[in-house]
């Protein structure tokens, strides 16, 4: 749960342009992530939050947009706390990582793409690209890593190889489609929502992606 917090506080502290303050929501988050999931009612939540930071003011996005980015947010952790115990018990995993988060997007990046997976090989060519840094620590591990191109790419890792439990770090979009893919396929995962978005420099929480590989294996 503090893995999710860390995650909304920094995208708001650090990767949004107009914030000046930190916006201190983590215990309201907290509070709310720990409610039976059956009684909640995302969207009131969402916009109570919204509403009570000024986040829409102070992110520069309009006020639905802000309550969208927080249900969203909250969604997942939700969405990570059920799935995490089916998750745990899990032996063979894969982390997917979006190519946008390589340090380079040109031919300074070595990594090596594979086309009967549809994704990248990093070479390490970067000690501190963020890639680079997270597939060093998941194969250490013992977790299979991909970086993909797309969330098209994922059905042709699958036709190769069988996992038992994903670990996958994407924008917010792209994780509602791939958790609900991978519930229909009876595969648990663990999601790690970028905190910048973009085609290339988007980052996320290796604070995170460190918890969730370590306490999960």
């Amino acid at each position: 749960m503090s893995d999710s917090l860390i995650r909304i506080r920094d995208s708001f502290t650090k990767n949004a342009k107009k914030i000046k303050t930190e916006i201190k929501v983590s215990d309201d988050i907290l509070k709310f992530c720990e409610k039976k999931t059956k009684n909640l009612k995302i969207n009131d939540i969402a916009d109570k939050l919204v509403k009570k930071y000024d986040i829409h003011k102070k992110i520069g996005l309009s006020l639905d947009e802000s309550v969208t980015l927080i249900k969203d947010i909250l969604i997942i952790q939700i969405n990570n706390n059920i799935l995490k115990n089916y998750f745990s018990k899990a032996n063979k995993k894969a982390l997917f990582l979006p190519h946008c988060c390589r340090k380079y997007m040109d031919s300074n990046c070595k990594a090596v793409f594979k086309q009967e997976t549809a994704s990248y090989e990093c070479k390490h060519c970067s000690s501190d690209c963020m890639v680079s840094q997270a597939t060093k620590y998941a194969k250490q591990e013992g977790y299979d890593v991909y970086v993909l191109p797309g969330a098209s790419c994922v059905s042709k890792i699958f036709q190769k190889q069988r996992y038992e439990a994903i670990v996958g770090v994407a924008c917010t979009d792209e994780i509602k489609l791939a958790t609900e893919s991978l519930t229909k396929l009876k595969i648990p995962s663990q999601a790690i929502p970028l905190l910048k978005n973009g085609c290339a420099g988007t980052i996320f929480s290796f604070k995170t992606l460190k918890g969730i590989l370590a306490k999960q294996t």
